[in-house]
């Protein structure tokens, strides 16, 4: 979204906990908070999503209908259950399962399978992700054709009340609530968000609501939720719904779901002539963030050839396209630690459109079905096996990011710790990154005292989802907006106003100086005095009056993120062999809840802001890694300062000051053989008691706390929460499972599953999972889809200026 600004504010939203976090009560007040339910017509949406041909088809109730449509007039209040539970007449049941047996007969009633509403209230549906559990009222499921042939509208309640077995989200095609009060169309919005959620393959899913006065219909997709006016029991629109669901609608046919015989789903995704099968994967919430993204292997070669793929719902205001970026990055030469894509572009429907989100309603910023995909599989930081290599990950981190806008003036805007991933252990990515950009030097390359050496960069920069490109005059505009993940986003980036005049002085702020061997090998790989470029930073004065400077996002908000993650890390890290501590001092414990509490916002006052002292830097540390406290304590020195206010300073003055840090330590463990085994992320955490009134936490050192922390932005979560894992992989050697690990939010339970960009690239070949997918995916008719239709040959979301 482009926004132009006129002041030094920018219009930005508050940040919240994750939906992974949400009761199923905070949910529905999010929800409402959101407004994320908008009211359209019921004729609007039966001309919009169903079909207005079926309601006059079933204008009229059938006698036996028409008695239940009574019955459920009369229900008093409080008892609203006895319309759809086993226990009683339920014929609110009953009559839907009329609708959908007449519908089906309509249809020729030749199919093996039907349509049937079950009760199951009482029970959760099966999630496959984290979170609370969901019981909606009622749910629509294909049964075998039996179980309504030849059942009459008094019985059928009995047939079908209750699955044979617990369903899963996948078994699920229509939700529906039974309510007396307004607020329960919140709870229907959260559950066909978990719907959609769990149906990467699908662009939209239906639900409905009923009351004794009526019923509504809704709709959602990665843009909105529909909810109509209230239909007071005419025939025509919930035939007319479960008309839609026979023809399995809002489906992509570049995808289809494998079910294994244990119920375990996969995922077939055709681009081009290929066709890729998901081993892991994750989805997101929607609206607005809707992401699907699967590590996937070729059906042809076998797990030999892996693809990431990326599915996003693009908003056509925003101004910038990912895979572009990527593009214009590697142009002429590829950009080395920067993650190539192989496949991009619009998804196409039938007809060869981009597909997209509704044109119903007010609400503005349609969207587009967008698919990426890379062969480079970075692993994760808590790969990471000693303290050396996690510096050296980082500083080519930042060297990366240098390079990117040296380049081709691209900022990144979203540096997290997924973001930042080990690069993948492959040869051919060795030997691209040799030949690739690299005007601001790797550390391989500073260490080697050779000024010829290659890069090999140890990093993978994944993510310019939300990057933006300085070249572009009209998408200046864009700068203004807050982009980030809550733990790592800069300070002036997570308020969306320059940092405070007075506070944030660079008066003290020092360049840090190289000395010794770690100033030789900076100068003999660059052959050029390493102060050169930065010689004003120190003498130059700081301005005697406030300027006037309208809040952008610039390359040293970048830095500073990398700075927060560089932090986060180490405070949270211990060597291996680590023992899990149960008393922890206080500074440490304002430091996890100062960072793991951060939800960006306009209003409030960002809480990091911490004392500039070795030794509180010092308490926050694990014994084991005390010796960084100093680098620590340096670093967040020269972030402090708000430097937009000296907007003269070399634009990668910051990332400077953090790479010489790095390479101070570097040296210094090279000197004094102290490197130490490093487990990532291993520290036990304070157990964190939430008051959900309120964002207030409190601290119970009572126990100990496992699992990752996700912390959700509007863009993305700080190391996505964990994936669906094929149960038939889990039992696999070569799959690494999620250890158990400290630090959860709200206390949620370790879960085995993975983020896919957190998987590993040594898989061995899994030829049954191969061999079980080739027959069927043999038997889906593709037809033509897979074509994925680049930007430049569309103008679906596109603006001038953008290619």
């Amino acid at each position: 979204m482009s926004i132009h600004l006129t002041s030094s504010s920018s219009p930005i939203k508050a940040g919240g906990p994750p939906c992974e976090s949400r009761t199923a009560s905070e949910a529905q007040k999010d929800a409402r908070g959101l407004n994320l339910v908008t009211e359209v017509s019921w004729e609007d949406f039966v001309q919009g999503y169903l079909s207005s041909g079926s309601c006059e088809l079933f204008s009229q109730w059938e006698e036996d209908q028409m008695r239940l449509v009574e019955q459920i007039k009369e229900v008093p209040s409080g008892q609203e259950k006895t319309l759809y539970q086993s226990q009683g007449d339920a014929p609110l049941l009953s009559l839907l399962n009329s609708v959908s047996k007449r519908v089906s007969q309509s249809r020729g009633g030749s199919k093996t399978q039907t349509l049937v509403f079950h009760s199951y209230d009482a029970h959760p549906i099966e999630n496959v992700y984290p979170g609370p559990d969901q019981k909606p009222d009622l749910i629509v499921s294909w049964s075998d054709s039996h179980v309504l042939e030849g059942s009459s509208v008094s019985n059928s309640t009995s047939n079908s009340s209750t699955p044979s077995k617990r369903p899963t989200w996948l078994d699920v095609v229509a939700v529906g609530e039974v309510k007396l009060r307004n607020t329960r169309h919140y709870q229907l919005a959260n559950y066909v968000r978990h719907l959609l959620r769990h149906h990467p393959e699908l662009n939209a899913v239906l639900g409905f609501a009923v009351q004794p006065k009526g019923y509504q219909l809704v709709y959602h997709d990665a843009r909105v939720i529909h909810r109509s006016t209230r239909v007071e029991w005419s025939p025509g629109p919930i035939h007319a719904l479960v008309d839609r669901l026979y023809d399995s609608p809002f489906r992509d046919g570049s995808m289809a779901v494998l079910v294994s015989e244990t119920g375990s789903p996969s995922w077939a995704t055709k681009i081009g002539e290929d066709v890729m099968i998901s081993q892991y994967t994750h989805s997101s919430l929607g609206p607005g963030q809707r992401r699907f993204t699967n590590l996937a292997v070729d059906l042809k070669s076998g797990i030999s050839m892996s693809l990431f793929i990326k599915d996003i719902w693009r908003d056509e205001r925003r101004r910038f396209y990912e895979a572009l970026l990527y593009e214009m990055a590697h142009r002429a030469q590829n950009l080395a630690g920067l993650m190539t894509i192989s496949h991009h572009g619009y998804v196409q429907d039938e007809v060869g459109r981009p597909i997209r989100t509704t044109s119903l309603g007010s609400e503005s910023g349609t969207r587009y079905k967008m698919r990426i995909a890379t062969k480079d599989i970075g692993r994760p930081l808590d790969n990471i096996q000693t303290l050396r290599e996690f510096l050296c990950v980082m500083y080519d981190a930042c060297v990366v990011q240098r390079n990117l806008y040296r380049k081709c003036r691209i900022l990144h805007r979203d540096i997290s710790d997924g973001n930042i991933m080990l690069a993948p252990n492959t040869p051919g990515y060795s030997e691209i990154s040799a030949a690739g950009y690299a005007d601001v030097k790797f550390v391989n390359q500073i260490l080697a005292h050779n000024v010829d050496a290659k890069p090999n960069p140890t990093c993978l920069l994944v993510d310019l989802g939300n990057g933006a490109d300085l070249k572009i005059p009209s998408g200046q505009g864009a700068l203004a907006e807050r982009t980030g993940t809550p733990k790592f986003i800069a300070r002036s980036v997570s308020s969306g106003r320059v940092l405070d005049f007075g506070t944030h002085r660079t008066d003290f702020a020092r360049m840090p100086k190289l000395r010794g061997r770690s100033r030789e090998l900076y100068e003999s790989a660059y052959g050029t005095s390493y102060e050169e470029p930065y010689s004003t930073i120190d003498d130059g004065p700081w301005p005697t009056n406030e300027p006037l400077v309208d809040f952008k996002h610039q390359l040293f908000h970048d830095a500073e993120s990398t700075f927060w993650v560089i932090a986060w890390t180490l405070v949270r890290s211990a060597r291996k062999g680590y023992q899990p501590e149960k008393d922890w001092n206080s500074d440490f414990k304002t430091f996890i809840s100062t960072m793991k509490n951060h939800y960006p916002s306009p209003d409030t006052q960002d809480n990091r802001l911490f004392p500039e002292s070795e030794a509180v830097w010092r308490s926050y540390l694990h014994g084991d890694l005390a010796d960084l406290a100093p680098m620590l304590c340096q670093m967040y020195a020269y972030i402090r300062p708000e430097w937009a206010f000296r907007p003269k300073l070399h634009a990668e003055h910051v990332h400077e000051a953090i790479m010489r840090l790095l390479l101070i330590e570097i040296v210094r463990i090279d000197d004094d053989n102290a490197n130490i085994p490093l487990a990532v992320g291993i520290r036990s955490l304070p157990r964190m008691q939430a008051d959900r009134r309120s964002t207030h936490q409190s601290w119970s050192t009572s126990g100990l706390s496992t699992g990752i922390s996700h912390l959700q932005s509007r863009t993305r979560s700080s190391l996505e929460p964990p994936l669906y894992v094929p149960r038939e992989n889990v039992a696999s050697e070569n799959v690494v499972l999620g250890r158990k690990r400290s630090g959860s939010h709200l206390d949620e339970q370790a879960d085995h599953r993975r983020s896919p960009v957190f998987t590993p690239t040594e898989l061995k070949s899994d030829t049954n999972f191969v061999e079980w997918a080739k027959p069927k995916v043999q038997e889906i008719r593709w037809g033509d889809f897979g074509t994925l239709l680049k930007p430049e040959q569309g103008k679906a979301g596109a603006n001038k200026g953008e290619e």
